[in-house]
């Protein structure tokens, strides 16, 4: 049975057999109605594309169930490790590892807001006894401040601030 429908883009009668979300009477009226300069309100009604990439991870895991198991991504991590110019924080699978020992030690996740310093300022080095969590960005300016202050008198004095 075809249906008299009216294209979504210009507007035109069109006769289809099946009926769509939207319908048009050409591909260049789907092209004109999804592309964002010619219709910037409504070319995203076409598909959804919110949360897109959880999806493709969900499809990919039905997909292939043997792929990324957790040996996998192990190994793969192990292959990464350590490939870097070492200017930047280590991670943890894909997170601070600063923040993971920091975690360990207090017990509990850090909250939002909290700061985990390095005390000799190395980025690389998330030795427990390193580092310190501060509990707003305020009170880690507020240490880098006293400490600045506190080499600049030992220096005045003649001493070594290093």
């Amino acid at each position: 049975m075809r249906y008299n429908l009216i294209c979504d883009w210009c507007g035109k009668p069109i006769k289809k057999y099946r009926i769509n979300k939207h319908n048009f009477c050409s591909r260049q009226c789907l092209a004109d109605f999804s592309n964002k300069s010619k219709n910037p309100n409504g070319y995203s009604q076409l598909k959804d594309f919110t949360n897109i990439c959880a999806a493709l991870t969900e499809l990919n895991k039905r997909l292939n169930p043997t792929r990324m198991t957790a040996e996998t991504r192990s190994k793969l991590r192990k292959a990464k490790l350590n490939k870097g110019n070492n200017t930047t924080y280590t991670k943890y699978y894909g997170k601070h590892e600063h923040r993971v020992v920091a975690e360990r030690i207090l017990g509990r996740t850090l909250r939002v807001g909290e700061i985990v310093h390095h005390r000799d300022g190395d980025k690389r080095n998330n030795n427990p006894e390193n580092l310190v969590v501060f509990s707003s960005q305020s009170e880690h300016a507020k240490f880098h401040a006293e400490f600045r202050w506190f080499l600049q008198e030992i220096e005045k004095i003649g001493g070594d601030a290093e």
